[in-house]
């Protein structure tokens, strides 16, 4: 896949607003400078793509017309509702040991809060995954684009790992957070791409009554010059299946693994009976 984003601009975008955005290292989506990768030099790469369609290499690129906000807020609270983000909310206490300082663990992406007459009456989360990327040095096509103002062929061996995003990344943290929500009877919201959501093993879908854990499946759509979010897919689902599809395989039988373990040992067998024979 090739580089398809830099600095939230499509690559073939050369318009003047784009190369502000490009030369100041200025994240769109947010409104402030970049700090992907890093502070002082980020690497503003945005999205990996094929053509019509990008996968998102950022969590802050779903944040968008912040509509990632109001899509979660109306499942959560009602078409009408007035919700509020806010951003890494730790939900977990661990205790000090010898009177020190109680310390803070399992951090939210974002609280959305639902707001009646200035109050704050209920909450849901919002967790957003983005994708690891596999293939050769990003940076180097940051660099070489920022300076020939074009992409060079060196860019097409790239590819997001949804695979290791998935396991690595965001398994652990739903299994730390999810049984928190579900204890109090919250909505839990997790905002992906379609390409990401594609690639992940299938899982049983059920109801928004039943939903423990609800998919926000976005596509990032090309039109023109430009990736924008498109409509999301809703996918409720309860994480006890999701947790059981993401460990991609099923355990096989104990005696199917002692008919694997017997076959390798009389192999084993014959190849030191053959060396002794010599």
């Amino acid at each position: 896949m090739r580089v398809s984003e830099i600095f939230g601009f499509d690559v073939e975008n050369n318009s003047k607003e784009a190369w502000i955005s490009r030369n100041s290292k200025t994240c769109p989506f947010r409104g402030t400078a970049c700090t992907k990768a890093s502070k002082v030099d980020p690497l503003g790469i945005c999205s990996l793509s094929t053509g019509s369609r990008a996968a998102s290499l950022c969590p802050v690129r779903f944040l968008e017309d912040n509509r990632i906000f109001s899509d979660a807020g109306r499942i959560a609270f009602g078409p009408d509702a007035q919700i509020e983000a806010f951003p890494e909310i730790r939900i977990l206490t661990v205790p000090s040991e010898a009177g020190g300082r109680d310390r803070k663990i399992g951090k939210v992406d974002f609280l959305i809060g639902h707001i009646v007459d200035g109050k704050v009456l209920d909450f849901a989360a919002v967790e957003v995954q983005a994708a690891y990327f596999s293939g050769g040095n990003l940076r180097d096509i940051q660099k070489s684009f920022l300076i020939n103002h074009h992409l060079n062929d060196v860019n097409a061996d790239r590819r997001p790992d949804f695979r290791s995003s998935a396991q690595k990344r965001l398994v652990p943290q739903l299994a730390l957070k999810i049984p928190v929500f579900r204890r109090w009877g919250k909505k839990f919201f997790v905002v992906v791409d379609s390409q990401f959501f594609g690639a992940l093993p299938p899982f049983k879908a059920t109801t928004e009554s039943n939903s423990e854990l609800t998919w926000l499946v976005y596509p990032f759509e090309k039109s023109r010059q430009a990736y924008t979010l498109g409509n999301p897919a809703t996918v409720f689902s309860v994480w006890d299946d999701v947790q059981t599809a993401l460990r991609e395989g099923q355990p096989p039988d104990p005696s199917d693994i002692l008919k694997e373990l017997q076959l390798k040992l009389e192999i084993k067998v014959k190849k030191r009976r053959s060396t002794t024979s010599i």
